[in-house]
């Protein structure tokens, strides 16, 4: 038996606006699946999804999900190994007592996994020490799907540990890193995520997602994987080693149609980190829906590059039932991009944002604020680039306040963090906190005032979608979401 441990979900109390999203754990679903197909026998433990709706508090935090003591006590004797995923750097110190509570019952090994498919996840081989400390067994760096039939044959002992790739651990008492060299490229031979092996119904029932949901049920999906830019606040370049790779037009189209039947499932959020890359695979996936007559809405909710669309691309993919593109600007500063090494094509982007507002196609605009060598001055190019975007018909803004994650070439160059559990894009820790998060909320009030006056038949609909749990954008949900999380309680903050 294989056990695989999703933690609960742990966010800043009172921070809406830097964490506490609720990510269904695609990554640990692909691994489940593929062990699955290798003969094992997996039972999966959602420490989140088991009991979304269970809350409790520490005096920083709030935790979504079953305690330590009930996540260990639901895991069967006669173990082969534990595997425990990493997706999120907020979770760091949960999964530290995770580790050291299993340990205290089982002998057997445990695996730290990494997501590595998330920019709020982190580099599990710059904390590797802290894991083994706590009695892990290896730290697994990249994707689990390529390393895992070598490190199942080190287990049974047919393999040394020297020989798996990616893997950290310890011996003689020495810290051993094997370098990270293999990603894993025929992503159309994995077989599709392990949904039935979630409390789905657990996660629907929260009536909340990381995308906006206008549906009762959804699943993420996974079109491609990796990233081949070098943006400097960034995981992702480490993790994925600036190699992006993708799923063809064919086998993603099949995944929708293959959870349409099983589930039900006619609402899909691409949680992808670039699925647009390609231009010619997002007209084909395209097509391809549409030959099939699929009745589906599908979301890029975690963003996509804007130089890799342009207004046909848009246009087809429209038509085949994207209804949410997010673009990340970053800043609206030239200098500050330069700085972070993120291209952007400012005006580009606004001739798109006017194109996919004649097609209803709704619009996140994403800004990192904060980053080291901004001025007051870059700031305020970035105020009146929102201002520029509000005009075209972006739907909503995210304003993300730099944090370092362990694996971004800013990591340990922003000083001050008490924990890795505080680094969230609400870094209250960070000495010029206050002056950036009075920038922030300022900004998003302007902003709000700006829909209303360029577009107020959309700012007016807005109470309407929150009302009927059919949300247009992540800003509506949010509200939402922090009457879910706090106010039911009495405890906002």
């Amino acid at each position: 038996m294989i056990v695989i441990i999703n933690p609960p979900l742990v966010s800043l109390r009172g921070d809406i606006l830097g964490s506490g999203i609720p990510y269904i754990p695609v990554s640990m679903a692909y691994l489940a699946a593929y062990i699955r197909s290798k003969g094992h026998t997996i039972q999966v433990i959602d420490g989140f999804g088991s009991s979304p709706k269970k809350k409790s508090f520490s005096q920083t935090h709030l935790f979504q999900g079953l305690s330590v003591e009930e996540i260990v006590a639901e895991i069967p004797e006669h173990l082969t190994a534990i595997f425990l995923y990493a997706g999120n750097v907020i979770s760091h110190t949960i999964l530290l007592q995770i580790i050291r509570t299993i340990r205290k019952k089982y002998d057997e090994p445990i695996i730290l996994f990494e997501n590595t498919q998330a920019v709020t996840a982190y580099s599990l081989v710059r904390v590797a020490n802290d894991f083994l400390d706590a009695g892990a067994t290896i730290v697994l760096s990249g994707e689990a799907e390529a390393r895992i039939d070598s490190l199942l044959k080190a287990l049974k002992g047919e393999l040394s540990l020297h020989e798996v790739d990616g893997a950290t651990f310890r011996d003689a008492g020495k810290t051993i890193t094997v370098p990270k060299k293999i990603f894993f490229d025929a992503l159309d031979d994995l077989p599709f995520p392990a949904w039935d092996l979630l409390p789905m119904k657990n996660y629907w029932a929260l009536g909340y997602s990381h995308g906006p949901l206008s549906s009762k049920t959804y699943l993420p999906i996974l079109t491609s994987r990796g990233c081949p830019y070098g943006c400097k606040y960034c995981v992702v370049p480490e993790t994925n080693s600036r190699r992006w790779r993708f799923r063809t037009a064919k086998n993603v189209v099949d995944e929708f149609e293959h959870n349409m039947k099983l589930f039900g499932v006619q609402e899909f959020h691409w949680e992808d980190l670039n699925p647009t890359i390609r231009k010619d695979r997002m007209i084909e996936i395209s097509k391809e829906i549409l030959n099939r007559k699929l009745n589906i809405q599908w979301k890029i909710v975690a963003g996509t590059k804007v130089e890799t669309l342009d207004k046909d691309v848009i246009s087809w993919m429209a038509k085949a039932g994207c209804t949410y593109i997010s673009i990340s600007p970053e800043s609206g500063s030239p200098k500050v991009l330069k700085l972070m090494d993120k291209p952007f094509n400012h005006e580009l982007a606004i001739t798109l944002v006017n194109h996919m507002n004649t097609l209803h196609v709704a619009m996140q605009a994403c800004f990192v604020l904060g980053f080291p060598g901004e001025t007051s001055e870059d700031l305020q190019l970035t105020k009146k680039y929102v201002h520029k975007l509000a005009r075209a018909g972006v739907d909503e803004i995210a304003l993300f306040i730099m944090t370092p994650i362990p694996g971004s070439e800013q990591y340990l160059t922003v000083k001050g963090f008490p924990s890795l559990d505080q680094l969230t894009f609400s870094p209250s820790w960070r000495q010029d906190y206050i002056m950036l998060h009075k920038f922030r909320k300022v900004l998003y009030l302007q902003f709000h005032l700006l829909k209303m006056l360029y577009h107020p038949f959309k700012a007016v609909l807005q109470p309407v979608h929150i009302f009927r749990r059919k949300f247009v954008t992540k800003t509506e949900m949010a509200v939402y979401r922090y009457f879910q999380m706090y106010l039911q309680r009495g405890d906002a903050q």
